[in-house]
């Protein structure tokens, strides 16, 4: 055996995979297209290529532009540097793959007094544009719960007192929101347990209690047929 065919191929020495689902045979399909000089026979060599590419994701084949992406991927393979003809594109660039998506805003509401939260900002000014009525006392209502339930939530080491409450929300309103100091904040938020009902449960609990009852009774109650045996004198 020669000295070349004892020799091994490691991962380290070997070109960079830039796709992985092809296989390293396809991309040295492609690099070995780049070398042919015919330009008819490199343009049937890659289309080929394409097609066996394609062959190896038959699921995806009626996804839109597959057939483009498949050639972007080619010329990738390539590093760019072959001179083949797209049918129906344009020729692939490097800056035509790369994806520049618009960036979403992020809105940052900077404000103190961040466990009420956002909401309780806008519901309050709600609150402020609103005429004095019942309306309004249900909302200022509902807010000095909201307000008293987020403090308790985030800030589970203090003591939570209305006046601290009513306090806030007068600085929060700008003191266009007066509540009366002997104003007690309810609790609209109740929680409710409801037990499920389970019958499977109370059928087993109502067997266990019959055969308890058996087990209590005398045998001679509990079998009919049951005659006692004479001792022996």
């Amino acid at each position: 055996m020669t000295k070349e065919m004892l020799s091994l191929e490691y991962n380290s020495t070997r070109d960079k995979l830039y796709y992985p689902e092809y296989g390293r045979f396809i991309q040295k399909l492609v690099l070995h297209c780049r070398s042919v000089e015919n330009k008819e026979e490199r343009q049937a060599e890659a289309e080929m290529i394409i097609e066996m590419m394609q062959q190896m994701n038959p699921p995806v084949k009626n996804i839109n532009e597959y057939k483009n992406r498949l050639w972007r991927h080619f010329f990738r393979m390539a590093e760019w540097d072959i001179d083949v003809d797209v049918p129906g594109e344009e020729r692939p660039t490097p800056e035509s793959t790369q994806l520049n998506p618009e960036k979403v805003p992020y809105f940052q509401h900077e404000f103190n007094w961040r466990h009420y939260g956002f909401i309780t900002r806008r519901l309050i000014d709600k609150a402020c544009a609103l005429e004095e009525g019942p309306i309004k006392q249900g909302l200022v209502e509902a807010i000095l719960s909201y307000m008293k339930l987020a403090y308790r939530t985030w800030n589970k080491e203090h003591f939570v007192n209305d006046e601290l409450i009513k306090s806030d929300l007068g600085v929060l309103s700008k003191h266009q929101i007066k509540v009366d100091d002997d104003h007690m904040i309810e609790n609209l938020v109740k929680h409710i347990n409801i037990q499920p009902v389970n019958t499977f449960q109370k059928s087993n609990n109502k067997n266990q209690n019959n055969r308890n009852k058996q087990k209590n009774k005398p045998l001679s109650a509990r079998n009919s047929n049951f005659k006692p045996s004479k001792q022996k004198r």
